[in-house]
């Protein structure tokens, strides 16, 4: 019952707000950072928390909804209980093809930050404010649709993205936390070469490790207080300690309930609504129970070409991030 009195009251102060012109800010919790990191793992333990929504890699929605991509939750992304109405709403807000607005904005702004990355100037962010005008917009709006799908909720956004990112922080409704996952570049390099068989792709992903820590570091400056650098490793070393410490500087009460034992999780899929390309081994699997543990095979001998290949493009920039030369 005391459930029931707390929705309404919650409904109401949003109407109330809405009618004088205030809305709520989006809450948004962004991880950054390179590929095959474990942000779909991380996420998807952030997501036990009961004031948070799991959106994945919403850079992706529009190819998830335009080719029916199946959701976690079980439905295909355009029949999804969540996602359905948020592409709805975004439709009467900029029309039918709204997605593909976004699609062809994220591409003109990602275009447009990679020219000039000076993203500590003033200028060169207001500049990107009004070139992008639109696009920006129609960006936020998703997000608030997303957010009010989710009913306030802190959304958890693992679209990696340092473009994407400089995008949220540049929204003013946006209350945007910054959490920068890292992982060694040479268990990166490794992981992506599994999925990626030509040397020069495999080589560019590679030289953008050190790339997007470099512009993360820019964006980390203009509002140190709401980034926070996690390396995977530490995580997989002290996973209670580190999800307690994320829910903390995000504003969250500390819940890790979660946790069945010092290392081990069971994972609930209710709030997270996830779609392909994300992870898309994890979202096959669909664990309810995972283990924390860290990943060591990326060290094997067999791999020593990708590791040289990385140290040469990462290091000795990786050093001043909390890692070594050498694999002891």
């Amino acid at each position: 019952m005391i459930a029931v009195y707390v929705s309404v009251i919650a409904r109401w102060v949003e109407t109330v707000q809405k009618k004088m012109g205030c809305q709520m800010a989006i809450k948004v919790l962004y991880i950054a950072g390179a590929g095959r990191s474990g942000s779909t793992f991380l996420s998807l333990m952030l997501a036990q928390h009961d004031q948070v929504q799991n959106i994945g890699q919403i850079r992706d929605l529009p190819e998830a909804h335009n080719d029916k991509a199946p959701c976690s939750c079980g439905s295909s992304v355009p029949d999804c209980a969540y996602w359905a109405p948020v592409v709805a709403t975004l439709a009467t807000r900029h029309g039918t093809d709204a997605l593909q607005k976004m699609r062809a904005g994220m591409a003109a702004f990602g275009q447009a930050a990679g020219a000039d990355t000076n993203w500590g100037d003033a200028g060169v962010r207001q500049t990107l404010q009004q070139d992008h005008a639109e696009f920006l917009t129609l960006f936020g709006d998703l997000y608030r649709a997303a957010s009010e799908e989710a009913g306030g909720q802190m959304l958890i956004d693992s679209s990696k993205s340092v473009d994407l990112c400089l995008a949220l922080s540049l929204l003013p409704e946006v209350e945007l936390h910054i959490l920068n996952l890292m992982r060694d570049p040479r268990a990166v390099a490794v992981s992506w070469a599994k999925v990626l068989k030509r040397p020069k792709v495999l080589r560019g992903r590679t030289r953008n490790w050190a790339g997007r820590q470099r512009r993360l570091a820019v964006l980390r400056d203009l509002a140190p207080e709401r980034f926070l650098a996690l390396r995977y490793e530490d995580l997989t070393v002290d996973p209670q300690g580190w999800i307690g410490k994320i829910q903390t500087w995000a504003g969250l009460e500390q819940d890790l309930s979660l946790f069945t034992g010092s290392n081990t999780a069971d994972i609930f899929w209710e709030r997270s609504h996830l779609f392909p390309p994300a992870n898309a081994t994890v979202l096959k699997e669909r664990k309810e129970t995972i283990v924390v543990k860290p990943a060591e095979s990326w060290k094997r001998e067999e791999h020593a070409a990708l590791h040289a290949m990385a140290e040469e493009l990462t290091f000795p920039f990786a050093e001043t991030l909390g890692y070594r030369r050498g694999l002891d």
